[in-house]
């Protein structure tokens, strides 16, 4: 009795925190997007909700192992008939195997109401990326400031110079990681970029990456704008001369799809290649 108490309260407790880190991945921000704004809920990062969510998960499972071997006369009394003959496609299996073969299928091939969860989870991140900005390139934050320049176009001692000009810690150096010059002030990364461009007099279009970084696919036109630094006006005219017609709001790949391209060249022809 002991060990069915312990299984059902281990299964229940579990459960419950399993549920709670699967409505926050649900919603917390793209993987480079929540590194990049130092993300954090309840005190915790993305990589540390996830970890709970796979090893509280895990015992979520183990515990329903022992629960099922524990209850296995109950299943299988499940199962049976009137005549107490075990037939496995029983009414209530069967309905349970229609729903969960409803969900799986739909979800692949975007039936609703699978189809609307996982666009209104998109539209939760997308929004995330507009609020926090997204990264010039993967894993900005963990680069050096020389190195963060350097592939950015920028000075690098004139980036220290406008840091601690704008009040950030005066050991800061060429050497001081991105994120670590961001939690000395309790900023974000991005603001950190946004300082550094400030005080910076150069080509925007010559610091973007020659190649897009991941996920460029999925953003808008103005959130490329935000990450760069660019005029939206001027970037809308320049996709208007190259024969695209978009606003703020477009994502880069509609305009692909719409005009027989990919994403990649829909960056190009910012950056002005």
């Amino acid at each position: 009795m002991t060990m069915r108490k312990i299984t059902s309260l281990t299964g229940l407790l579990s459960f419950l925190i399993t549920l709670l880190t699967s409505v926050i991945l649900y919603v917390v921000p793209e993987g480079r997007v929540a590194y990049w704004a130092d993300w954090h809920l309840l005190g915790l990062t993305k990589t540390q909700w996830g970890d709970i969510h796979t090893t509280v998960g895990t015992l979520f499972l183990v515990a329903m192992f022992l629960h099922i071997w524990l209850n296995w006369k109950p299943l299988m009394a499940y199962m049976k008939n009137r005549a107490r003959e075990l037939v496995i496609l029983t009414v209530p299996m069967v309905i349970s195997l229609v729903l969960t073969l409803f969900v799986l299928v739909g979800t692949l091939l975007g039936l609703p109401p699978m189809q609307q969860l996982l666009d209104f989870s998109a539209e939760i991140k997308d929004e995330a990326t507009t609020t926090y900005g997204n990264p010039p390139y993967g894993h900005a934050e963990t680069s050096p400031l020389m190195k963060f320049c350097g592939f950015l176009g920028l000075d690098a001692a004139k980036a220290v110079e406008t840091l601690h000009a704008a009040g950030y810690d005066s050991t800061i150096n060429e050497q001081s990681l991105i994120k670590d010059i961001a939690r000395s002030k309790g900023v974000s990364p991005q603001q950190v970029y946004d300082t550094i461009r400030g005080g910076q007099d150069v080509d925007l279009y010559k610091g973007m990456p020659a190649v897009p970084p991941a996920g460029t696919g999925k953003l808008k036109v103005g959130d490329v704008c935000n990450t760069y630094g660019l005029d939206v006006d001027e970037v809308l005219a320049k996709l208007k001369a190259a024969g695209m017609d978009a606003t703020p709001e477009s994502s880069f790949k509609s305009l692909a799809e719409k005009h027989d391209s990919t994403p990649k060249d829909v960056y190009l022809i910012i950056k002005g290649k």
